[in-house]
């Protein structure tokens, strides 16, 4: 556990965004610095509706605050060193000046700033901390690591040149859903303290991130540098069948490759590999049915792939979903077996429909899972399963809690009687009661009473009642 104190900024670097949030590899697409003054980040918050009403008597009836929500993160950078292949990638619309031999020297401003692309700005700071920065193997020292995964707006600030140093200010603020993911660089130690890519991809709602790392931050250098493609992640594969298809052959296909191209496919049936672009939705149709194993390839890392087994004909998109209580010691527990299709990646979301958290479930290697649920207040609650690739594909199934016991079937319980072999004059009788499917009988068994039967004027015909309640 790391419970550092932070102090100085020792580098920052920014990486070249597309449109999309994602990192942009190639030549001139980062540029690692140390000539910032100061950072500056403030909350931008929306309140949230307050709830007052007031009694006819003048007294409070409600009185509720509402909660803020974050809206982004301000940026406020000056710099004593200002490289100008910096500044293009805080703001796209800013050119470069160069000299004659070609070299940034400079650069133009624009009144047109751009917010649908941007820059992800990482920083590093020095740990003042009692723990030895050095424990951990392969560990390079100790350091902050401050993320924003996605700046947009890189605008210059006020500049002031008086007879003193002159720094230069520029603006900019945060902005969610970038594609940054887990990032293009060893900013992290991972398993025996390799140096490796953030171990969590970022989300999409994270406008900031912060954690200690024993990875030596980038050297500062004057000039962009190249942003290499990493090893990417296997695809994320999204597999359903096509509506109105009635021999439900056609397979509809997309793989998210994160950002990192086109994937090659191989649909597994003989046919030929396809080349796929990256979050594109295709069709295959298979002409026999069978199983079958769809694999995706990076095209330029081929050695990376993911691959998922379907069934053809496809079964229906939808997950199955079946409610029992058969704990009859507590019938508020409630068992959902939940079903999913080859094609689905075998997970899913379960929502209990009682305000708790939903649950998420991976199937077994059949396909199915079963999961226990307690209800605590007695109510009719419908039970909703999503599945965790394509959410669109959901069923519902409602039971009631306390689950009831269904009691004795229709016909009682089955009587059958024969002599007691232990008296020798024939007049005692055994009697065998069968409970089977009848519910659950009483801890003492079922009660058995006996009288002479009224339509036997002999009295030798016993009329017994058995209450098995």
């Amino acid at each position: 556990m790391a419970c550092p104190s932070l102090l100085r900024g020792t580098a920052l670097r920014a990486t070249r965004l597309d449109a999309c949030g994602r990192p942009v590899y190639g030549d001139c697409n980062q540029v690692v610095s140390d000539g910032f003054v100061t950072i500056s980040m403030s909350a931008e918050t929306e309140e949230g509706e307050d709830i007052s009403v007031t009694k006819a008597n003048g007294k409070t009836c409600v009185s509720e605050a509402g909660c803020e929500q974050l809206s982004y993160y301000s940026l406020e950078m000056e710099f004593c060193e200002v490289d100008p292949d910096l500044v293009a990638i805080m703001n796209p619309s800013f050119e470069i000046y160069r000299d004659a031999d070609g070299n940034p020297i400079g650069w133009d401003e624009s009144t047109e700033l751009r917010c649908d692309i941007g820059y992800a700005l990482e920083l590093w700071t020095n740990v003042y901390a009692a723990e030895d920065a050095c424990s951990g193997a392969g560990s390079q020292g100790q350091w902050g690591y401050l993320l924003l995964p996605w700046v947009i707006g890189g605008a210059a600030g006020d500049l002031e040149v008086t007879n003193d140093a002159i720094s230069f200010n520029f603006n900019g603020r945060t902005k969610v859903g970038s594609g940054w993911r887990k990032g293009p660089y060893n900013v992290q130690a991972g398993q025996g303290g390799v140096p490796g890519p953030m171990l969590k991809p970022v989300g999409p709602k994270t406008p900031r991130r912060f954690f200690v790392t024993s990875i030596r931050p980038p050297e500062p250098e004057c000039g962009c540098q190249p942003v290499d493609r990493p090893t990417p992640d296997p695809a994320d594969l999204y597999i359903t069948g096509v509506a109105n298809d009635a021999d439900r052959r056609t397979v509809r296909f997309r793989a998210d490759n994160h950002g990192f191209g086109p994937l090659m496919v191989d649909w597994g049936d003989g046919s030929d590999p396809q080349e796929v672009a990256d979050g594109a939705w295709v069709t295959h149709v298979y002409d026999e049915d069978g199983e079958y194993t769809i694999k995706a390839c990076d095209k330029q890392t081929p050695v990376i792939c993911a691959e998922r087994a379907v069934t053809i004909p496809l079964p229906a998109d939808e997950p199955t979903l079946k409610l029992s209580a058969e704990n009859a010691e507590d019938p508020y527990e409630v068992t959902a077996t939940v079903g999913l299709p080859s094609q689905s990646d075998g997970t899913a979301l379960i929502d209990w429909g009682d305000g708790t958290e939903p649950e998420e479930i991976t199937v077994g290697e059949d396909g199915t899972v079963s999961v226990v649920h307690k209800y605590g207040v007695p109510s009719v609650y419908t039970v909703a399963v999503r599945r965790g690739d394509i959410d669109t594909f959901r069923v519902r199934d409602a039971i009631v809690v306390p689950a009831e016991n269904p009691g004795p079937t229709p016909d009682g319980p089955a009587v059958t009687a024969a002599a007691d072999p232990a008296d020798g004059t024939g007049r005692t009788v055994v009697l065998n009661i069968d409970n089977t499917g009848t519910g659950e009988p009483p801890a003492e068994g079922p009660q058995v009473e006996a009288a002479a039967a009224p339509s036997d004027e002999s009295g030798r015909t016993a009329a017994l009642t058995i209450n098995n309640a």
